[in-house]
């Protein structure tokens, strides 16, 4: 296991409450429709921590009706030297990180009952190419978004399955204020290969279905380039959730991603206080590329659940 860098150890918090620092690793098994998103998160200068682990499947889209939710809101954090040790955080939530290489490797555990597994995330980009500034004020400081593959286990219900997919990990840290109402952030991505992915931050204006570009990358024949301007429109169900989504962004390299995704599945959380995601575990077609990835909607509690009275949603 690598010693610790600085960008996977918790960062200087100043004395500000809403400091916040998450984690986040999301793999899929595609032949049973599974997703499995690992979230464990931090307040340090408030003494808690929370998130964990949870996974769906297309036999419900609830917390108390998905495969498993097994998530935490304000457990007691005792600070960083006593979940981490060498190259490994065993962090209060059950999840187990193993540092292998800084930036490039991972090894993430968890064994729960209801759900355990051991996968191994290889990046498949360096972090200074694929990430930029996904910022809005009082939202995030920091952020990484990079693209990799999964590999390992996955047991659920008696059954061990095996794990190899290409996804995406992030990391967030910075103020993460529980009151910005008129947040409503789009992230969509797919990887289909090393050589061929996307992902697309963005932002909602007055039409809670039409986003304009925050931040993202392009990999198109293994060239990497930073997203320079994009738009996205969603389509939503009966229930609200994404179902459908059509990109269309130019990079710095002044290349076309037009990009279509179609739902597969999908979950409802609220990961924060002041955060609600609808999260769809998507097909996506890009250019000569067919890979999954995800359609996530999110929003602040308060904005959503104006949006969902006003449409008559019943969920």
């Amino acid at each position: 296991m690598a010693i610790l860098g600085e960008e996977d150890r918790l960062h200087p918090s100043g004395t500000d409450d809403s400091w916040f620092e998450s984690w986040w690793f999301a793999f899929y098994v595609p032949e049973r429709r599974l997703s499995v998103y690992i979230y464990p998160w931090f307040r340090p200068n408030l003494g808690i921590c929370g998130g964990g682990v949870f996974a769906w499947d297309d036999r419900g889209s609830l917390p108390w009706t998905m495969l498993h939710h097994d998530y935490l809101w304000s457990r007691r954090f005792d600070g960083w030297d006593a979940m981490a040790e060498g190259g490994r955080i065993a962090m209060p939530q059950g999840v187990t990180i193993d540092v292998i290489e800084g930036g490039r490797a991972y090894r993430i555990r968890y064994d729960h009952p209801g759900l355990a597994f051991d996968v191994r995330f290889e990046a498949t980009a360096a972090v200074e190419a694929t990430s930029a500034s996904t910022t809005e004020e009082s939202i995030f400081k920091g952020h990484i978004d990079q693209p990799g593959r999964y590999t390992g286990w996955v047991r659920t219900g008696g059954e061990t399955l095996a794990v190899d997919c290409h996804c995406v990990r992030d990391r967030s840290w910075g103020p993460r204020r529980d009151d910005v109402t008129g947040m409503h952030i789009g992230y969509f991505h797919a990887t289909a290969s090393a050589d061929d992915a996307f992902l697309m931050v963005t932002h909602a204006g007055a039409d809670p279905e039409s986003f304009s570009l925050l931040s993202g990358y392009l990999i198109r024949d293994g060239a990497h380039s930073l997203l320079a301007e994009g738009s996205a429109r969603i389509t939503r169900g009966d229930d609200l959730s994404p179902e459908s989504c059509v990109i269309e962004a130019t990079d710095r390299r002044g290349r076309r991603l037009e990009a279509r995704g179609r739902a597969i599945t999908r979950m409802a959380v609220q990961v924060q206080r002041g955060m609600f995601n609808w999260s769809s575990f998507a097909e996506w077609n890009f250019g000569e590329a067919t890979a999954y990835g995800e359609l996530q909607d999110t929003w602040h509690p308060d904005g959503y659940r104006a949006f969902a009275r006003e449409r008559g949603a019943a969920a």
